[in-house]
Parts: structure tokens; C-alpha cells; sequence
């Protein structure tokens, strides 16, 4: 036996993990900015073809990768395809999914609702309900006012926010010892949040710039995590009659919960976990909204 060969294939599996993680994130910047301007097909073509190419890697390094990291990769990428779909079905309804190469030349625009700005510009609040720069309050948001609506959540202090129904995206910033509920039809976003307990239940959930802030979390695709510390993550528990009825409107399958599965982009490693975020342990867990008292 060659006695580097044990370092070659740690060197390989290095590799693979720094190259994996820049693919994925590539792809999910994509969606980001697809989300936040006019929709070009030809930009879903090319995140199909980085969706191959990231397959075609992953297959193509099966020789020196463990089974289960094989199984973890597949099912990420599942995820990924999942996602598109999802946003190909929103953002071109008209357009029946297709994996063909063939070139398209339509522009499609979106509409205000499903446009995705970036949290930090004041404009979103003109048009899209939530609530910003509040303090000591409980505030709530109804199915009437919150339906397939974006919701914003702007530099809230020690606020309880119970969200209602099922708007279309959360998208929340700059929040201190709060605590919210948002049942959401597609995604969540969540940055610069300190000390907070988030209870929530979407397709997609995207988490940037948080410290010390704990997820009660139902997610149908893995959820992503990038200069975070100190998160801490369990299940979603249907503990009152709004969580159960905004839960049930959605359509989610409760046995499909993806809350395990984090994809941290500031890890690299696939072997070892990150010391960025943990699960609750189950003697620590603490769910809020156990009354209707918001």
C-alpha cells in the first residue's frame, strides 16, 4: 500500500468540499438574483446546466467519497432541482417545465409581488405590508391582510410578531429579542437578527449576519446559513389552533421537514459539523405562541 495515499485522498476530499460549496452557492446566488429582477429564461437555463454540472461532479468524484457523503450531496441537489421547479412554476406559469435545450428569446417580467428586493432598501415598504422600527409591542398580521403578500419586518425591539395566513416571502432585518411566527407559501429571509426566536414554516429559508437566535423550523428544502453564530435549530411544533390553521392553508406535509438538513456556506468541511449552528437539545426546548396571546 502507498503510504500517501491516505493524504491524496484527504487532499481530494478537500477539494471536493471547497469546490462543492463555491458550486452550490453559485447556484443559489442565482436564485437571488432572479428573484430580484426582470426574469430572463435563459437565466433558468443556465442554472439547469449548472444543476448538471454539479451532478455530473458529484458522480465523478464517487471513487474517493464516503457513502453517506455521496447520499448527503444527492440529496442537497435534490433540493436545489426542487427549488427550481418551484421558482420556474412561480415565475413562468405559462411556460410548461421543460429540461430541452432549446433556445428561447422571451422576457418574461415578473410582478411587483414576486419581485425580491434587497431588504435594505426603503422602497419595499411602500408597497408590501409588515411592520418596521418598533418596540415593546405584540403585533399581528391577518390572513386578509397577509395573503400571497410580501411581508417585511424592519428593526424591531422586544416585539412578539404572530404573521397570519400564508403570505408569499418573509423577508426580516435588524431584529433584537423578538419573537416570530410566519407561516410562508415560498420563502423566508432572514439578516442581521440578535437574540431572537424565530417559529416558522416555508419552502426555502435563507439566514445571513445572525447571532444567537434560535428556529423552530419546518422547511421543505435545506436551509441556508452564511456569516451566522450561535443559531441553534429544532422542529416546528403545531402547539396552538393559529399555528395549526396557517400550517394547514399552506398545504405542507408535516413529515417532510427538512429541519436537520442546514447548509452552512461559511463550512467547508462535508466530515465534520459546524460549530456554527446546533440542534436545541430536547430538555432546552421552549416553542413560543403555546397561547393565542399575540
Amino acid at each position: 500500500m502507498n503510504p500517501k495515499s491516505g493524504d491524496e485522498s484527504i487532499d481530494q476530499k478537500s477539494l471536493f468540499d471547497l469546490s462543492y460549496k463555491t458550486k452550490i452557492k453559485e447556484i443559489n446566488d442565482m436564485f437571488i438574483n432572479i428573484e430580484k429582477k426582470c426574469i430572463e429564461i435563459k437565466d433558468f437555463q443556465e442554472i439547469l446546466n449548472k444543476i448538471n454540472e454539479l451532478q455530473e461532479f458529484v458522480n465523478d468524484s464517487k471513487t474517493f467519497l464516503p457513502a453517506y457523503n455521496m447520499k448527503k450531496c444527492s440529496t442537497e441537489i435534490k433540493d436545489i432541482t426542487k427549488c427550481y421547479e418551484q421558482m420556474h412554476e412561480k415565475l413562468l406559469p405559462k411556460k410548461k417545465f421543460s429540461f430541452g435545450k432549446r433556445p428561447v428569446k422571451l422576457v418574461v417580467k415578473a410582478k411587483v409581488e414576486d419581485q425580491f428586493e434587497p431588504i435594505n432598501e426603503s422602497k419595499v415598504y411602500k408597497e408590501d405590508c409588515g411592520f418596521r422600527n418598533r418596540s415593546n409591542e405584540n403585533l399581528k398580521l391577518t390572513e386578509e391582510e397577509t395573503l400571497s403578500k410580501d411581508i417585511a419586518l424592519d428593526a424591531l425591539s422586544n416585539c412578539n410578531v404572530f404573521i397570519c395566513g400564508t403570505p408569499s416571502t418573509v423577508r426580516v432585518s435588524s431584529l433584537s429579542t423578538c419573537k416570530i411566527f410566519a407561516c410562508v407559501s415560498t420563502s423566508i429571509f432572514v439578516e442581521n437578527c440578535k437574540d431572537t426566536i424565530f417559529v416558522c414554516a416555508s419552502q426555502q429559508l435563507r439566514i445571513h449576519d445572525t447571532v444567537a437566535t434560535d428556529f423552530y423550523i419546518y422547511v421543505t428544502s435545506s436551509a441556508i446559513i452564511e456569516n451566522c453564530k450561535q443559531l441553534r435549530f429544532a422542529p416546528i411544533t403545531l402547539n396552538s389552533p393559529l399555528i395549526e390553521k396557517s400550517f394547514e392553508l399552506t398545504g405542507f406535509d408535516q413529515s417532510n421537514n427538512n429541519w436537520k438538513v442546514i447548509n452552512d456556506f461559511d463550512w467547508l468541511s462535508s466530515y465534520e459539523s459546524s460549530p456554527n449552528w446546533c440542534e436545541i437539545p430536547e430538555e432546552e426546548r421552549n416553542q413560543p405562541f403555546k397561547e393565542n396571546n399575540v
